[in-house]
């Protein structure tokens, strides 16, 4: 059992490959010396011809490279990459050592099944026959030396990989965590100083305020776990936080919204809406806009979900840049669509003078 787990049957499938490669090679060149009549090839059947250079000869090098590539496995494990003069000569010393064992094994399967009698199979076990092929059992060996450590080093760099994703999704979990902790008591801060400031108005508003505070928080909660919702239920969310917002406000906002119905089921990160209508609604009061309009479009193409957030308050004076600066709303939303979708989001605020507007403008793609 300790044994098998070094045993790779993927690479036992590329060594064998390989060297199929390279009997066949070697049984053409048999083949064609046989035919011409140049060598002691002549006397031998075809079939054993095959037995010879093909079959016996395949079996012989995959068991002998099975147990190398079991053997260069465990080299690298024990010594790593500072052991690597200690791991060539190992080598350097099978790769002569390939040679006898072949022969040494091609002419022991071919006594056994009657292959051939004694005095062929002792003529590849000689010293002239051994020094005739040592060039190519060096070279082949060492092919597929190459073969095991290309494929060990692919594999290492897969594994690399794969951490490195694991770890970057880990990363972003975890940024996204935090980015939802921050917003949760900023929403929640600005709630309040709501409800602080309606109380010396209307306490009975104020009351109801709170009552609908603690709904909205509560459905918060229901979803902190998920960086992703449909829209339907972030839009539920933001009801909820229109109607709070709204008592505060009473008759002087006024919201829209232009939804379209294919667009229901998109997946969208949690607490998206809100902290934009929020800021809108910040900026957009002044002294000379008391009576302030938001509208909520949202729509999609094939590949991308588009939000417009447009108020006819005051006008912005300081560039988007300026305003990621001064809120911890837009700056949050911002690092929570960097870190979900990369350079694939669109995020702006900025005056639109073709209308008189404030325009909040999102595009985030329907697929990560």
């Amino acid at each position: 059992m300790g044994l098998k787990k070094h045993i790779d049957i993927k690479l036992l499938k590329y060594l064998a490959l390989f060297y199929t490669i390279v009997v066949l090679l070697v049984q053409l060149k048999k083949s064609y010396w046989k035919v011409i009549g140049t060598t002691s090839y002549g006397p031998l059947s075809w079939g054993k011809l095959f037995n010879y250079g093909v079959l016996i000869d395949w079996v012989v090098v995959i068991l002998f490279m099975t147990f190398i590539s079991i053997l260069t496995k465990l080299m690298f494990e024990k010594w790593g990459a500072k052991g690597w003069k200690k791991i060539i000569w190992v080598h350097v010393f099978f790769s002569f050592f390939i040679g006898y064992f072949i022969f040494f094994m091609t002419a022991v399967i071919s006594l056994l099944i009657g292959e051939t009698s004694f005095s062929e199979a002792s003529r590849y076990l000689s010293f002239d026959y051994f020094v005739s092929v040592i060039e190519v059992n060096f070279l082949v060996y060492f092919a597929m030396i190459g073969v095991i450590n290309v494929y060990y080093y692919i594999k290492k760099v897969r594994n690399i990989e794969i951490q490195k994703a694991q770890v970057e999704t880990h990363l972003a979990t975890a940024k996204l965590n935090m980015l939802k902790a921050q917003l949760h008591p900023h929403f929640i801060f600005n709630t309040l100083n709501s409800i602080s400031a309606l109380i010396e108005i209307d306490k009975e508003k104020a009351q109801n305020l709170i009552a609908d505070f603690g709904d909205l928080f509560r459905d918060i909660l229901d979803y902190k776990d998920e960086n992703l919702i449909p829209l339907h239920r972030e839009l539920a969310l933001l009801d909820k936080y229109i109607e709070i917002i709204s008592i505060r406000f009473s008759d002087h906002l006024l919201v829209e919204k232009d939804i379209n119905s294919d667009v229901q089921d998109v997946l969208v990160p949690h607490m998206l809406l809100q902290p934009i209508f929020e800021n809108a609604i910040k900026h957009g009061y002044g002294y000379n806009n008391t009576e302030l309009k938001v509208k909520l479009k949202i729509y999609k193409n094939t590949d991308y979900l588009f939000i417009e957030i447009k108020n006819n308050g005051e006008p912005l004076t300081d560039s988007f840049k300026a305003l990621l600066h001064k809120g911890t709303g837009l700056k949050n939303t911002q690092d929570r669509l960097n870190t979900l979708y990369g350079n694939e989001v669109e995020f702006f605020v900025e005056n639109n003078k073709s209308d008189n507007t404030v325009v909040t403008f999102m595009r985030i793609p329907l697929n990560l």
